[in-house]
Protein backbone atom coordinates (compact mmCIF):
# COMPACT_ATOMS: atom_id res chain seq x y z
CA UNK A 1 0.00 0.00 0.00
CA UNK A 2 1.54 3.26 -1.29
CA UNK A 3 1.46 6.47 0.88
CA UNK A 4 -1.19 8.05 -1.39
CA UNK A 5 -3.74 5.12 -0.86
CA UNK A 6 -3.47 5.10 2.42
CA UNK A 7 -4.22 8.91 3.22
CA UNK A 8 -7.09 8.39 0.38
CA UNK A 9 -8.40 5.51 2.47
CA UNK A 10 -7.64 7.81 5.68
CA UNK A 11 -9.64 10.90 4.56
CA UNK A 12 -12.27 8.60 3.12
CA UNK A 13 -12.40 6.83 6.35
CA UNK A 14 -12.68 10.05 8.68
CA UNK A 15 -15.52 12.02 6.73
CA UNK A 16 -17.42 9.43 5.60
CA UNK A 17 -17.57 8.18 9.59
CA UNK A 18 -19.51 10.78 10.74
CA UNK A 19 -21.16 11.98 8.43
CA UNK A 20 -23.72 9.38 7.58
CA UNK A 21 -23.10 7.87 4.50
CA UNK A 22 -21.25 5.07 5.68
CA UNK A 23 -17.52 4.08 6.51
CA UNK A 24 -17.42 0.83 6.11
CA UNK A 25 -18.94 1.23 2.67
CA UNK A 26 -16.95 3.89 1.08
CA UNK A 27 -13.87 1.69 2.52
CA UNK A 28 -14.76 -1.32 0.43
CA UNK A 29 -15.55 0.92 -2.59
CA UNK A 30 -12.66 2.60 -2.47
CA UNK A 31 -10.11 -0.02 -2.07
CA UNK A 32 -12.06 -1.66 -4.99
CA UNK A 33 -11.56 1.59 -6.72
CA UNK A 34 -7.94 1.63 -6.05
CA UNK A 35 -7.49 -1.63 -6.37
CA UNK A 36 -5.72 -2.01 -3.40
CA UNK A 37 -5.92 -4.52 -0.16
CA UNK A 38 -6.08 -3.62 3.62
CA UNK A 39 -4.94 -7.24 5.04
CA UNK A 40 -8.62 -8.44 6.47
CA UNK A 41 -9.85 -5.69 8.80
CA UNK A 42 -6.56 -4.52 10.62
CA UNK A 43 -5.92 -1.70 8.57
CA UNK A 44 -9.98 -0.45 9.17
CA UNK A 45 -10.02 -1.39 12.85
CA UNK A 46 -6.54 1.52 12.83
CA UNK A 47 -8.33 3.82 11.03
CA UNK A 48 -11.48 3.46 13.83
CA UNK A 49 -9.39 4.16 16.44
CA UNK A 50 -8.06 6.87 14.84
CA UNK A 51 -11.60 8.14 14.40
CA UNK A 52 -12.46 7.55 18.16
CA UNK A 53 -9.41 9.94 18.97
CA UNK A 54 -11.14 12.89 17.34
CA UNK A 55 -14.69 11.65 19.21
CA UNK A 56 -12.43 11.58 22.35
CA UNK A 57 -11.05 15.76 21.57
CA UNK A 58 -14.11 16.55 20.21
CA UNK A 59 -16.53 15.61 23.71
CA UNK A 60 -13.42 16.10 25.71
CA UNK A 61 -15.21 17.35 28.55
CA UNK A 62 -17.95 15.24 28.64
CA UNK A 63 -15.78 12.18 28.37
CA UNK A 64 -14.10 13.83 31.63
CA UNK A 65 -17.34 14.04 33.41
CA UNK A 66 -18.41 10.53 32.71
CA UNK A 67 -14.99 9.08 33.80
CA UNK A 68 -14.98 10.83 36.82
CA UNK A 69 -18.75 9.13 37.65
CA UNK A 70 -17.56 5.63 36.13
CA UNK A 71 -16.73 4.81 39.54
CA UNK A 72 -20.23 5.33 40.88
CA UNK A 73 -21.36 2.68 38.67
CA UNK A 74 -19.98 0.03 41.17
CA UNK A 75 -22.07 1.74 44.11
CA UNK A 76 -25.33 0.03 43.49
CA UNK A 77 -27.21 1.26 46.11
CA UNK A 78 -25.98 4.82 45.00
CA UNK A 79 -27.22 4.60 41.74
CA UNK A 80 -30.95 3.22 42.69
CA UNK A 81 -31.23 6.66 44.48
CA UNK A 82 -29.00 8.43 42.05
CA UNK A 83 -31.67 10.57 40.56
CA UNK A 84 -33.18 12.39 43.67
CA UNK A 85 -29.56 11.82 45.49
CA UNK A 86 -29.09 15.38 47.05
CA UNK A 87 -25.30 14.71 48.05
CA UNK A 88 -24.86 14.45 44.18
CA UNK A 89 -24.12 17.27 42.15
CA UNK A 90 -26.13 17.65 39.02
CA UNK A 91 -23.55 17.32 36.59
CA UNK A 92 -22.49 14.33 38.38
CA UNK A 93 -25.85 12.78 38.37
CA UNK A 94 -25.97 13.46 34.44
CA UNK A 95 -22.54 12.00 34.07
CA UNK A 96 -23.84 8.54 35.84
CA UNK A 97 -26.88 8.25 34.45
CA UNK A 98 -25.27 9.08 30.79
CA UNK A 99 -22.87 6.19 31.70
CA UNK A 100 -25.22 3.35 32.33
CA UNK A 101 -27.22 4.80 29.28
CA UNK A 102 -23.92 4.20 27.30
CA UNK A 103 -23.80 0.65 28.74
CA UNK A 104 -27.48 -0.27 27.93
CA UNK A 105 -26.83 0.98 24.34
CA UNK A 106 -23.83 -0.90 23.19
CA UNK A 107 -25.09 -4.23 24.68
CA UNK A 108 -27.06 -5.16 21.34
CA UNK A 109 -24.42 -4.13 18.91
CA UNK A 110 -21.82 -6.75 21.43
CA UNK A 111 -24.27 -9.09 21.36
CA UNK A 112 -24.62 -9.15 17.68
CA UNK A 113 -20.93 -8.51 17.11
CA UNK A 114 -19.90 -11.57 19.14
CA UNK A 115 -22.26 -13.76 17.24
CA UNK A 116 -22.19 -12.94 13.62
CA UNK A 117 -18.24 -11.86 13.30
CA UNK A 118 -17.38 -13.89 10.98
CA UNK A 119 -20.66 -13.07 9.08
CA UNK A 120 -19.80 -9.43 9.11
CA UNK A 121 -16.10 -9.93 8.07
CA UNK A 122 -17.28 -12.14 5.20
CA UNK A 123 -19.70 -9.56 3.93
CA UNK A 124 -17.15 -6.85 3.15
CA UNK A 125 -15.87 -8.59 0.49
CA UNK A 126 -19.36 -8.27 -1.60
CA UNK A 127 -19.48 -4.67 -3.07
CA UNK A 128 -22.81 -5.52 -4.26
CA UNK A 129 -24.20 -6.05 -1.18
CA UNK A 130 -22.14 -2.86 0.08
CA UNK A 131 -23.92 -0.69 -2.69
CA UNK A 132 -27.53 -2.13 -1.63
CA UNK A 133 -26.87 -1.30 1.90
CA UNK A 134 -25.73 1.88 1.14
CA UNK A 135 -29.23 2.07 -0.40
CA UNK A 136 -30.64 1.49 2.23
CA UNK A 137 -28.98 3.25 4.48
CA UNK A 138 -30.59 6.26 2.15
CA UNK A 139 -34.01 4.64 2.88
CA UNK A 140 -33.23 5.04 7.08
CA UNK A 141 -31.87 8.83 6.19
CA UNK A 142 -35.21 9.87 4.25
CA UNK A 143 -37.12 8.54 7.39
CA UNK A 144 -35.23 10.87 9.75
CA UNK A 145 -38.26 13.87 8.31
CA UNK A 146 -40.87 12.05 10.09
CA UNK A 147 -38.82 13.31 13.18
CA UNK A 148 -40.56 15.77 15.83
CA UNK A 149 -39.29 19.45 15.26
CA UNK A 150 -40.22 20.49 18.37
CA UNK A 151 -40.95 19.10 22.21
CA UNK A 152 -38.13 16.89 22.30
CA UNK A 153 -37.54 14.65 24.86
CA UNK A 154 -34.25 13.49 27.21
CA UNK A 155 -33.15 10.51 27.21
CA UNK A 156 -34.14 7.17 28.70
CA UNK A 157 -33.40 3.53 29.26
CA UNK A 158 -36.15 2.51 26.45
CA UNK A 159 -34.03 5.05 23.71
CA UNK A 160 -30.49 4.71 24.52
CA UNK A 161 -31.73 0.73 24.29
CA UNK A 162 -33.42 1.54 20.72
CA UNK A 163 -30.27 3.53 19.41
CA UNK A 164 -28.48 0.19 20.59
CA UNK A 165 -30.40 -1.66 18.17
CA UNK A 166 -30.25 0.88 15.26
CA UNK A 167 -26.04 0.55 16.16
CA UNK A 168 -26.36 -3.36 15.99
CA UNK A 169 -27.88 -3.14 12.30
CA UNK A 170 -25.22 -0.74 11.35
CA UNK A 171 -22.72 -3.62 11.97
CA UNK A 172 -23.50 -4.56 7.99
CA UNK A 173 -20.94 -2.69 6.14
CA UNK A 174 -22.70 -0.07 3.58
CA UNK A 175 -25.12 0.36 6.31
CA UNK A 176 -24.36 4.09 8.12
CA UNK A 177 -23.25 3.69 12.15
CA UNK A 178 -23.79 7.24 12.60
CA UNK A 179 -26.99 7.87 9.98
CA UNK A 180 -28.91 4.79 11.64
CA UNK A 181 -28.23 5.52 15.38
CA UNK A 182 -28.63 9.60 14.67
CA UNK A 183 -31.63 8.89 12.50
CA UNK A 184 -33.00 6.37 15.61
CA UNK A 185 -32.30 9.40 17.81
CA UNK A 186 -34.46 11.24 15.99
CA UNK A 187 -37.08 9.62 15.44
CA UNK A 188 -37.48 8.44 18.91
CA UNK A 189 -37.88 12.52 20.34
CA UNK A 190 -34.34 13.36 20.55
CA UNK A 191 -33.23 16.56 19.81
CA UNK A 192 -30.32 16.82 16.97
CA UNK A 193 -27.38 18.11 18.20
CA UNK A 194 -28.48 15.68 21.67
CA UNK A 195 -28.74 12.85 19.14
CA UNK A 196 -25.41 13.10 17.65
CA UNK A 197 -23.55 13.12 20.84
CA UNK A 198 -25.01 9.97 21.86
CA UNK A 199 -24.31 8.73 18.58
CA UNK A 200 -20.59 9.53 18.64
CA UNK A 201 -20.51 8.63 22.33
CA UNK A 202 -21.85 4.99 21.93
CA UNK A 203 -19.54 4.59 18.81
CA UNK A 204 -16.20 4.56 21.77
CA UNK A 205 -17.21 0.97 23.23
CA UNK A 206 -17.81 0.06 19.60
CA UNK A 207 -14.37 0.64 17.97
CA UNK A 208 -12.60 -0.28 21.32
CA UNK A 209 -14.14 -3.49 21.72
CA UNK A 210 -14.12 -4.48 18.04
CA UNK A 211 -10.19 -3.67 18.27
CA UNK A 212 -9.73 -5.54 21.37
CA UNK A 213 -11.36 -8.79 19.37
CA UNK A 214 -9.25 -8.01 16.15
CA UNK A 215 -6.20 -8.01 18.04
CA UNK A 216 -7.23 -11.39 19.79
CA UNK A 217 -7.41 -12.96 16.38
CA UNK A 218 -4.57 -11.95 15.00
CA UNK A 219 -1.98 -14.39 13.97
CA UNK A 220 1.87 -14.32 13.32
CA UNK A 221 0.89 -14.45 9.23
CA UNK A 222 -1.00 -11.44 8.92
CA UNK A 223 1.61 -8.87 10.50
CA UNK A 224 3.96 -9.84 7.60
CA UNK A 225 0.97 -8.75 5.31
CA UNK A 226 0.10 -5.47 6.94
CA UNK A 227 1.05 -1.96 4.95
CA UNK A 228 4.37 -0.44 6.28
CA UNK A 229 4.86 1.77 9.27
CA UNK A 230 4.99 4.68 7.28
CA UNK A 231 1.55 4.64 5.40
CA UNK A 232 -0.11 3.21 7.78
CA UNK A 233 0.71 6.43 10.27
CA UNK A 234 -0.34 8.63 7.01
CA UNK A 235 -3.31 6.76 7.15
CA UNK A 236 -4.16 7.39 10.57
CA UNK A 237 -3.27 10.79 11.12
CA UNK A 238 -5.66 11.16 7.54
CA UNK A 239 -8.68 9.46 9.50
CA UNK A 240 -7.73 11.64 13.13
CA UNK A 241 -8.13 14.83 11.23
CA UNK A 242 -10.82 14.41 8.17
CA UNK A 243 -12.76 12.56 11.52
CA UNK A 244 -12.40 15.80 13.63
CA UNK A 245 -13.51 18.09 11.05
CA UNK A 246 -16.71 15.90 10.03
CA UNK A 247 -17.91 16.24 13.72
CA UNK A 248 -18.59 19.50 13.74
CA UNK A 249 -19.70 20.00 10.25
CA UNK A 250 -22.08 17.19 10.64
CA UNK A 251 -23.26 19.21 13.55
CA UNK A 252 -23.90 22.36 11.73
CA UNK A 253 -25.96 20.45 9.10
CA UNK A 254 -27.60 18.76 12.08
CA UNK A 255 -28.57 22.24 13.25
CA UNK A 256 -29.63 23.91 9.85
CA UNK A 257 -32.47 20.82 9.52
CA UNK A 258 -30.84 19.42 6.06
CA UNK A 259 -29.66 15.63 7.97
CA UNK A 260 -31.69 13.58 5.64
CA UNK A 261 -30.09 15.41 2.38
CA UNK A 262 -27.36 12.53 2.80
CA UNK A 263 -29.56 10.02 1.94
CA UNK A 264 -29.99 11.32 -2.19
CA UNK A 265 -26.11 10.69 -2.50
CA UNK A 266 -26.46 6.93 -0.68
CA UNK A 267 -29.21 6.30 -3.07
CA UNK A 268 -27.09 7.53 -5.89
CA UNK A 269 -23.96 6.16 -4.78
CA UNK A 270 -25.34 2.65 -3.87
CA UNK A 271 -27.32 2.45 -7.08
CA UNK A 272 -24.58 3.55 -9.32
CA UNK A 273 -22.25 0.78 -7.57
CA UNK A 274 -24.72 -2.17 -7.57
CA UNK A 275 -25.00 -1.43 -11.65
CA UNK A 276 -21.53 -1.38 -12.16
CA UNK A 277 -20.96 -4.29 -10.41
CA UNK A 278 -23.58 -5.99 -12.02
CA UNK A 279 -21.72 -5.38 -15.46
CA UNK A 280 -18.40 -6.60 -15.21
Amino acid sequence: MSYLDAVLLGLLQGITEFLPISSSGHLVLGEAVLGVKSSGMVFEVALHLATAGAVILAYRKRLRGMLTALPLMFRPRLWKKAAADSTLSPVLRENLILDWYILLGTLPAAAAGLLFKDLVESAFSSVRLVCLMLMVTGMILLSSRFARKDNHRGLSGSRSLGVGLAQAVALIPGISRSGTTITAGLLLGLAPVRAAEFSFLLALPAIFGAALLEALSLGSSTFTSLPGAGPLAAGVAAAFFSGFAAIYLLLRILQKGRFNHFAYYCLAVGLAGWLASRAL
